[in-house]
């Protein structure tokens, strides 16, 4: 592969190999990105959190005003963070008292920063999933020499079968007293690797599905021949994203109340005669329009979640068309997005009078793709397989009747629609199941089904 080599091995000479260097250097610099908006920082001078992580110290210790410092080959400061890191990102860490010349032990392959999506007690564990990595590796086979050694770095995006690696200034001499920097970008297609802001290499890193969580300094988990270079202090790590980060969403869903077989659309507000807010209804995420296309059943509310029971990341209020497709208001766009990093995320559906669904997994959100997902094809498409009704052969709805919001059809929402209907609720009325404009015998009729078959909302 052609990667640039600034500052590795002085053996380029003539016009003719600069211009050749030069071209590389432009090649690897073209898709780079600059991430400027700091996620996560620790100045590793104890194992103190700082935005919820797991910090644990095996066989090192902390130096005061220094930072983390490797003791032995065993030594291994573990990071787990909170969150998954994104799918594009930037990792920096300094380390002073650095020499693999000196420092190297028995001819080992020492291990100096290591960025990991899952961990095992023996990290070859890895090599045959879904696992994505990158490491820095010094030892005393990484040399031109005597007196001389450099590093290699290594990423694989999804398992062994992507791995690449490459060896980087292995001439170098270096000195105990100086602060050195690492730095390992990461993208949807390539990772890089800087030293003291020089770029040492450039690998391939497309496929990724699982994101960064953990965070190796020193040893890595290999059970033998990967140690850690004892004597480096490492600290002020820092990992930085994208400063405005959106993800992307191509979905689709049924409600139940307004569904018709004879058009195999929902009703809309027009057709019933009655509008729509312009104001979104959901206090989680207020939004108001300008004007509502007159395809549009209803607005319903998405949320975030990176795992089944978390609380939400994020809420947005969207439209949903007659044909199922969610609308993204601000764009009246198929493609929904939200401001928040790349990662893999659980998607909530809410609607004011029906049971809330959930995905039935994760979705990979990469920053650049919209990911889809469509709760009108089968049952388990929903989270544990509840909360739809099938208003067609084939076709799946979100069941109505959940006035209170509680995931379950039962009398609590009995009680609030039939005091609507005794109010004479129209319109725009939350008791109003199946969306005709009045709250009538027509929704109770709905009610009652749901509550008999004891719907109820597969979210946990």
């Amino acid at each position: 592969m052609m990667s640039a080599r600034i500052g590795r091995e002085s053996a380029i000479g003539g016009v003719l190999s600069l211009t050749v260097l030069l071209l590389g250097m432009a090649s690897c610099l073209q898709s780079q990105p600059a991430h400027t908006r700091l996620i996560y920082s620790h100045s590793l001078l104890n194992t103190t959190p700082t935005a919820g992580e797991t910090i644990v110290n095996g066989g090192g210790t902390f130096i005061a005003s220094r930072g983390w410092q490797s003791q032995a080959e065993s030594s291994q400061l573990t990071i787990t963070l909170a969150a998954p890191l994104p799918f594009e990102g930037t990792a920096i860490i300094n380390v002073t008292n650095f020499d693999p010349v000196s420092q190297n032990t028995y001819e080992y392959k020492q291990h100096i920063f290591n960025l990991y999506s899952r961990v095992y007690p023996n990290n070859k564990d890895v090599f045959y999933t879904d696992a994505a990595w990158c490491n820095i590796r010094t030892g005393s086979a990484y040399s031109t020499g005597p007196g001389v050694a450099g590093f290699k770095f290594l990423a694989a995006a999804r398992g062994l079968g992507t791995r690449d690696e490459e060896r980087c200034v292995e001439s170098n001499t270096w000195n105990l007293n100086r602060t050195y920097e690492f730095k390992i970008i990461w993208t949807r297609t390539y990772t890089w690797c800087y030293l003291d802001g020089v770029l040492m290499s450039r690998l391939p890193f497309s496929g990724q599905v699982e994101p960064f969580k953990y965070i190796l300094i020193g040893r890595d988990n290999l059970i033998w021949g990967y140690s850690a270079q004892p004597g480096v202090i490492f600290a002020n790590l820092r990992i930085y994203g994208r400063e405005n980060p959106l993800i992307h969403l191509s979905g689709k869903a049924h409600l139940q109340g307004p569904y018709q077989t004879t058009t195999h659309t929902m009703r809309t507000p027009g057709a019933a005669g009655y509008a729509l807010p312009l104001q979104s209804p959901y206090a989680q995420a207020p939004y108001t329009a300008t004007s509502i296309p007159a395809t549009i059943v209803d607005w319903v509310l998405l949320s975030l979640r990176p795992s089944a029971t978390a609380s939400p990341l994020i809420w947005k209020s969207f439209w949903l068309r007659q044909d199922g497709r969610l609308i993204d208001p601000q764009s009246g766009s198929t493609t929904c997005t939200w401001p928040i990093d790349s990662g893999r995320f659980f998607v909530a559906l809410h609607h004011r009078n029906h049971l809330s669904a959930l995905t039935a997994d994760t979705l990979l959100f990469d920053g650049i793709n919209a990911s889809s997902w469509d709760f009108s094809t089968a049952l388990d498409q929903y989270y544990n397989s509840r909360g739809a009704a099938e208003v067609e052969p084939g076709i799946w709805a979100l069941q109505s009747g959940d006035l209170n919001a509680d995931g379950l059809v039962n009398n609590g929402d009995y009680s609030l629609w039939l005091s609507a209907s005794r109010n004479g609720a129209y319109g725009y009325a939350d008791g109003d199941f199946n969306l005709d404009g009045v709250s009538t015998t027509r929704d109770y009729v709905i009610w009652y089904n749901n509550a008999f078959l004891a719907a109820r909302s597969g979210m946990p």
